[in-house]
């Protein structure tokens, strides 16, 4: 899925996007070009990176927001991501 023109349903914040993943939530979206996606297979968080077909799986909210994209910590650029998919 590809940016909407328009879509704004960027997180305010890291407790935001926190709050969401606790409760389920999975994302889709777009960073520096690239489309990502994180989901809850069998109880983990998953990361995966589209482009590459590259998934990593994490135990912990925090383990996942100390992941590097590009770099940079998941923690440091989750206001910066472009969300194209978003529940809860």
């Amino acid at each position: 899925m590809y940016p909407i023109k328009g879509f704004t349903d960027r997180f305010d914040s890291v407790g935001e996007f926190v709050d969401n993943l606790s409760r389920g939530g999975e994302i889709e979206f777009v960073y520096n070009g690239d489309q990502y996606s994180i989901t809850h297979p069998g109880g983990r968080l998953n990361i995966g990176c589209i482009a590459s077909q590259e998934d990593r799986f994490f135990d912990s909210i925090d383990q996942l927001l100390d992941f590097k994209i590009n770099d940079r910590c998941v923690r440091d650029i989750v206001t910066e991501i472009q969300p194209t998919f978003r529940c809860f």
